[in-house]
């Protein structure tokens, strides 16, 4: 269902790891126009790439990399601490050891074989996230997120907003959260994974009920 990566088993899987940064570059900067500074041109590995990260892979059928994303220890220098603190304007982000910081989640839907399958994809990378923090005595994810994505967290995670959406030179409102991790959470991200269908379904309906009605 998923690949979990960690700094103990990272040398077996450094050909998955290259893939993982390639793919990152084409979605983040070829789809969604980010410009990170720094990164060499093809292959998004940043700062926040370093020996004490983990990742969670998707994989297709045919073993090609459709999804991923990282987790960051908070008692060390993370996204939230070094370069978004004064978007925490509600609260302090959080940092211990039980609070890890969730970047670059990524899939890639041009592998999808159709929207159920997309949204699977989303829900593996999912589950494989809160598994890995079940096992490690993770109790809080922190993360940097846009306004829809926080939306949609908040049907299957526990999560408050540390600051108020922000608008930084293009057209993604950020909002920096704290997602609480435990047993519950699982069992919610497994239902959406075996209910894939109904609630694409669901989804897509609701969505053209907007569209009329915005034409009406």
């Amino acid at each position: 269902m998923f690949k979990i990566i960690t700094p103990d088993n990272c040398h077996q899987h450094s050909d998955l790891i290259d893939e993982m940064h390639k793919m990152r570059y084409r979605i983040v900067v070829g789809e969604w126009g980010w410009d990170i500074p720094g990164i060499e041109p093809g292959y998004d590995k940043d700062q926040f790439d370093t020996a004490d990260t983990v990742y969670v892979i998707a994989l297709t059928a045919a073993g090609e990399l459709v999804g991923t994303s990282r987790l960051n220890p908070t008692v060390g220098p993370h996204m939230l601490s070094e370069l978004f603190a004064d978007y925490c304007d509600l609260q302090p982000y959080p940092v211990g050891r039980d609070v890890w910081e969730c970047s670059r989640f990524v899939t890639d839907r041009s592998l999808a074989t159709d929207p159920v399958d997309a949204f699977r994809v989303r829900c593996r990378v999912g589950l494989g996230l809160t598994a890995y923090c079940l096992d490690n005595h993770i109790s809080r994810l922190s993360w940097l997120t846009h306004q829809k994505f926080f939306n949609l967290v908040q049907r299957v995670w526990q999560t408050e907003p540390l600051g108020l959406p922000k608008r930084d030179g293009d057209n993604w409102a950020w909002i920096p959260a704290v997602s609480t991790i435990d047993e519950a959470t699982f069992d919610r991200q497994l239902d959406r994974y075996r209910n894939a269908e109904a609630i694409v379904a669901a989804n897509g309906a609701a969505r053209s009920e907007a569209r009329r009605g915005k034409v009406a």
